[in-house]
């Protein structure tokens, strides 16, 4: 996983936290290379998510009761809509002994600004009366080159990666 010491597409930063671009870190992920750590507080995750296998929604808010399900032996990638949160959240994995940790570089507004894939939920509500599925569209760069799922993972559908 190509990684930098310091970030190129945001402002914050902690001195020992390596950032990864959006490119690289889409690499990653679709070679199976890393997995990546949603931090956004569910609110923000059901209007719009990322639609990749290894994307996993571990908010911030309860990141600490999460940590016996992220397994260390794994390059992470933590992503949140600017990379402020997600810088936070790499710097307090590498405390709690997570080795390979990156933090995504201009977080998901970059993300969805170089046109990766994202989805969108179509509802103002989550699921729709008749069959209580999630209603949402995807937007996806590479329509070949993507494998994408139709679900949000959550920690309780986890089998540790």
């Amino acid at each position: 996983m190509r990684t930098t010491d310091t970030p190129t597409l945001q402002d914050f930063h902690i001195e020992g936290v390596k950032h990864i671009n959006p490119s690289d870190a889409l690499e990653a992920l679709l070679s199976g290379e890393a997995i990546m750590i949603d931090v956004r507080e569910m609110n923000e995750v059901i209007p719009e998510s990322i639609p990749l296998d290894r994307v996993l929604n571990h908010p911030m808010s309860v990141i600490m009761d999460r940590l016996a399900y992220i397994s260390r032996d794994q390059n992470i990638i933590v992503v949140c809509p600017g990379g402020v949160r997600s810088t936070r959240i790499a710097n307090l994995l590498m405390q709690n002994g997570y080795g390979s940790v990156a933090s995504l570089d201009g977080g998901l507004n970059t993300w969805k600004a170089k046109g990766f894939p994202i989805r969108y939920n179509t509802q103002t509500g989550c699921c729709s009366s008749s069959d209580k599925q999630p209603r949402s569209s995807v937007l996806i760069a590479d329509k070949e080159n993507v494998k994408s799922k139709d679900h949000i993972v959550d920690y309780k559908d986890l089998k540790r990666y």
